[in-house]
């Protein structure tokens, strides 16, 4: 007869193995040693297969509005950034963590090289990875299957556009509180205190105040809830209603921010039912680019239908959307078997709503950068599944862990190749044309950096590629005009912004080069009627301001000239020795 204390002992053991299998609960805790090695070779790997961006330059998309050319950051860390930052909008966002980030990046590095900010956006890589160990392991209990994790958030070239690009510093901050909330969470799921829960309120609050895309955490909180805490119930969802409130509000906040900002598409711009198609597209193709990364599959902007992105025919969208639900049905299938695929694939769905498409953004219809965090429920999904059928098979575990370190290798290396691309803008662009041979947006960014350098007829033929590429479009007319103005041409340049006002009459930029053309050529009347319409338009102009109060000057009005030089250095007092003398 067995004595009762070892069948306690074996129906113990029991249910260590069965906790092992499912992936569901903790199975006693590793050493914290081997947790603390595991931690520093993924930070070092996350480190090493990044080093190449600390080559790479400020790119001309939204490097510039983000630092060298927003003067506020570009001042550096002071309380006149803090309060700017909390108190004002900028390049239609809120996120005032963002912006201070990138004033301390200034005070320390400097605008004259990019090294040190591009090291700041690697480093916080290696911190997100980090916590996401520590997260997920305080969740699972499991160290190799939250290793393994980290290690595909870690490398995957997905994320090569958040941590190469240092106008998406957003993104990694955003993440990093938003781990720091799950921890936090996890540590109060095991005892809940008031204390430990404003540590996830205010973690949460960080996340919100680098980027609203954490908007979606609470509802992933709740899954996380389900499995692997096993606690979802009445109080689970009771604890969330704040939470869903600051959502609620920062939703709100970004949506009405950027329809001011002119960020959110109209549906005459990009159509109700072109949007409803997107979504099952970028779901699917998330998925597609995460099992398939190969070079050339990965583009920093991938355009809208219509902006010469592809076209989605309703019944490719029909046949997408049955894809996401055969895959929805098997998971809810598997849900009491393997918890762990359906709460992997519910956080991927719900993180990645907010930028889906439904409410349209920007030029692009889906981005990389969207799924640094998203797809980790997709990771935790696959990991665990390959850690449950390797349970209790020896050799089936060795070829799994042979398997995962071959896989990461190779997406460590995809990442090192993918940062070429963003080494600068002129590469950058090109790679965008030679993807979407109409983006108009990639020729006319081309044309920019080409002036920016001098090159004035190489960005000519850029900006008549773009205007040939897209008539309609009011960036490359503007700028077709600016290139012949440079070259001189102005009366080709003057009949160029006459077009473009036809067309788009609140095209002040075209109206406010007519009128440096009319003053270069001493006709102050005609030069002062286009330059008053343009402060009307945009009174935040420095330049229309400073060449106003020219053209008054020469009108013999030197009372109204020195009010426009006062309003001038008001706006932007760098411009101050630009100024004529009065």
């Amino acid at each position: 007869m067995v004595p009762m204390s070892a069948r306690r002992k074996s129906s113990r053991r029991a249910r260590r193995r069965e906790a092992r299998a499912d992936g569901s609960a903790p199975a006693g805790r590793p050493h914290a040693r081997a947790a603390a090695g595991v931690a520093a070779v993924l930070a070092v790997a996350a480190i090493v297969a990044y080093l190449p961006s600390l080559r790479s330059g400020f790119l001309s998309w939204d490097d510039d509005t983000y630092v060298t050319e927003n003067r506020h950051v570009a001042a550096g860390l002071s309380w006149d950034t803090v309060v700017w930052a909390f108190t004002r909008y900028h390049s239609a966002n809120w996120h005032p963590l963002t912006w201070l980030s990138h004033a301390a990046d200034v005070s320390l590095y400097g605008l004259d090289s990019p090294r040190g900010h591009h090291l700041t956006n690697v480093l916080l890589h290696a911190a997100n990875t980090v916590l996401l160990l520590v997260a997920l392991r305080r969740l699972t209990g499991r160290l190799w299957p939250s290793a393994a994790v980290a290690g595909l958030f870690a490398l995957h070239p997905l994320h090569v556009e958040s941590v190469a690009w240092i106008a998406e510093r957003k993104d990694l901050l955003c993440a990093l509180f938003m781990f720091l909330a799950v921890w936090a969470y996890a540590v109060y799921a095991s005892g809940p205190t008031w204390r430990r829960y404003l540590l996830v309120v205010a973690a949460f609050a960080a996340a919100l105040m680098s980027k609203p895309m954490a908007v979606t955490l609470p509802l992933a909180l709740l899954v996380l809830d389900w499995w692997p805490l096993g606690r979802l119930g009445r109080r689970a969802v009771l604890e969330k209603v704040p939470l869903l409130v600051m959502s609620a509000a920062s939703s709100l906040a970004t949506f009405l921010i950027q329809r001011a900002d002119g960020g959110v598409h109209e549906l005459g711009v990009t159509g109700l039912a072109e949007r409803v198609c997107n979504v099952p597209y970028a779901y699917v193709m998330y998925l597609v680019k995460m099992v398939w990364p190969a070079p050339g599959s990965l583009v920093p902007l991938y355009p809208l239908t219509g902006l010469g992105g592809p076209v989605i025919r309703p019944w490719m969208a029909i046949g997408l959307a049955l894809v996401l639900a055969v895959v929805t049905i098997l998971v809810v299938w598997q849900r009491r078997r393997r918890p762990y695929l359906l709460a992997g694939w519910l956080i991927y769905v719900v993180m990645l709503v907010p930028v889906i498409g439904l409410v349209q953004a920007g030029r692009q219809m889906m981005a990389d950068r969207y799924t640094y965090v998203p797809l980790v429920g997709v990771f935790v999904a696959v990991v665990f599944l390959v850690a449950h059928a390797a349970a209790g098979r020896p050799r089936l575990r060795r070829a799994a862990a042979a398997l995962a370190a071959v896989v990461l290798v190779a997406l460590g290396a995809l990442s090192w190749h993918q940062q070429r691309v963003w080494a600068n803008s002129i590469t950058f662009w090109s790679y965008v044309a030679e993807a979407y041979p109409q983006c108009c947006t990639a020729y006319t960014y081309l044309g920019w950096d080409c002036a920016g350098t001098g090159d004035n007829r190489r960005a000519l033929a850029y900006f008549q590629k773009a205007v040939e590429v897209d008539p309609d479009d009011v960036l490359a007319n503007i700028n077709l005009g600016t290139a012949l103005q440079a070259l001189g041409r102005f009366e080709p340049a003057m009949a160029q912004f006459r077009h473009t006002l036809e067309m788009h009459p609140d095209a002040w930029p075209a109206r406010y080069n007519m009128g440096v053309i009319l003053l270069s050529q001493r006709k102050a009347e005609a030069a002062a009627e286009q330059l008053r319409i343009v402060v009307r338009e945009k009174a935040d102009y420095a330049p229309a301001w400073l060449r106003l109060g020219v053209a008054l000057r020469l009108l013999d009005r030197p009372d109204e000239a020195k009010a426009c030089f006062s309003r001038a250095r008001q706006l932007d007092p760098g411009r101050k020795a630009l100024v004529p003398p009065p």
